[in-house]
């Protein structure tokens, strides 16, 4: 019988594999984080160091699916890839290796996630905004050319990586009461009741899906809680030249693929949006727009992180327009499904499907299907002028 590790049980675990000592079960902190398809722990151990412990869920019949493996195969890939020395240094320093129980342990100390950052000094440095432009278009473009890379996901853990594509499979089909049951919650039947309610919607998602690109090494999933700073980052950025500013780290990194680079971009953007959209004050009696007005972090305030991202993005990786002319309109529409992930992702934890999730399925909506239009909706300024900008910064 495998292992099941919790906050009862990890700090013994640790210490039987020689990580921790005995006499830091008294001093260390453990903090659990919500996961749909892992155990996910951070700890404070008592001298300042801190781990990442991460275990993948087994299913009732005992079978996974090899999550963890794959986070460890590209891992290794990654280190072992002389020509890949950045995208490899984005990875935590893994301390452990448990195949059998499926789990890994990662080195965490010094760094905080972003999503941690923001929600602790409730400010938006347009420095963090721009380095995490930065940190995604030196991936994208280190990986750009690499046949090697190419290679590894196309070959590797059973073919899936290079067209894995991370979306939800009722978002494509029309899901029969048994699917929904399995794939759901109840409140999620009221979601996919909406979803399927806008034709448009579900014909953009189906068509951004089959239709994405193949570019390059992709996260797929670099949203605020999976991107690592330094404690100490303002400080660093102060010191630090533009070509060494390899100082983020970014986590779980099993769902990546040879893939889309605005699906990548269009992720970090939609968590953006996220800081606003769930600031909302949403009640029956409150009109949407006068909820807009309430929020505590109104949009305004988001837009110059959003425009900072996308133009150190393109500053630092120009050639990727000459490949994908029409990134800024795939841009756009993949934020827009990233919000449509967040509402499956808020459901499948059992939350409810209130106006703040209809509210954000609209934004989707216009998001995917009229992605011209939205642009300047997000980033409060044009494309030209985008363009204009990230040619000024160069």
């Amino acid at each position: 019988m495998r292992l099941r590790l919790s906050s009862n049980n990890v700090l013994q675990y640790l210490i039987d594999a020689g990580i921790c000592k005995q006499q830091d079960l008294e001093f260390t902190q453990i903090h659990p984080k919500p996961s749909n398809n892992f155990i996910f722990l951070t700890l404070d151990l008592p001298g300042g160091s801190q781990l990442i412990v991460k275990q993948e869920y087994y299913y009732q019949n005992n079978e996974i699916a090899n999550r963890i493996k794959r986070e460890l195969q590209v891992h290794n890939f990654l280190h072992s890839s002389p020509y890949l020395g950045f995208t490899a240094s984005l990875n935590l320093e893994i301390l452990h290796i448990d195949l059998k129980n499926s789990i890994l342990v990662y080195n965490y100390t010094n760094h905080l996630t972003l999503a941690n950052h923001y929600r602790k000094h409730k400010s938006f440095s347009i420095s963090i905004a721009k380095l995490i432009g930065i940190t995604l278009a030196t991936l994208h473009h280190e990986t750009f050319t690499s046949h090697n890379c190419y290679d590894f996901m196309n070959q590797s853990i059973e073919a899936k990586l290079r067209y894995q594509f991370p979306y939800p499979r009722h978002l494509l089909e029309k899901p029969t009461p048994t699917t929904l049951v399995q794939e759901l919650p109840l409140p999620g039947f009221e979601f996919m009741s909406l979803y399927q309610r806008f034709e448009s919607l579900g014909a953009a998602v189906t068509d951004l899906v089959a239709n994405h690109k193949h570019y390059c090494l992709t996260h797929n999933n670099p949203r605020l809680d999976n991107i690592l700073i330094p404690m100490n980052l303002e400080k660093l950025l102060s010191q630090t030249e533009k070509s060494d500013e390899n100082i983020m780290r970014i986590i779980n990194w099993e769902s990546c693929s040879w893939g889309d680079p605005a699906f990548d971009l269009g992720t970090a953007i939609a968590d953006y949006l996220l800081l606003w959209l769930n600031s909302l004050i949403v009640h029956p009696a409150i009109e949407l727009n006068q909820s807009l007005q309430l929020a505590t972090v109104p949009l305004e305030v988001i837009q110059p992180s959003i425009i900072a991202l996308t133009r150190s993005y393109i500053s630092s990786f120009p050639k990727v327009l000459e490949s994908y002319p029409d990134l800024f309109n795939q841009v756009i529409r993949f934020t827009g499904l990233a919000l449509i992930y967040e509402i499956i992702s808020s459901l499948q934890s059992f939350k409810s499907f209130d106006n703040r999730c209809v509210c954000m399925l609209q934004l989707a909506k216009s998001l995917l299907c009229k992605p011209k239009n939205s642009f300047e909706s997000v980033f409060g300024i044009t494309q030209l002028d985008l363009l204009e900008l990230a040619s000024f910064s160069k």
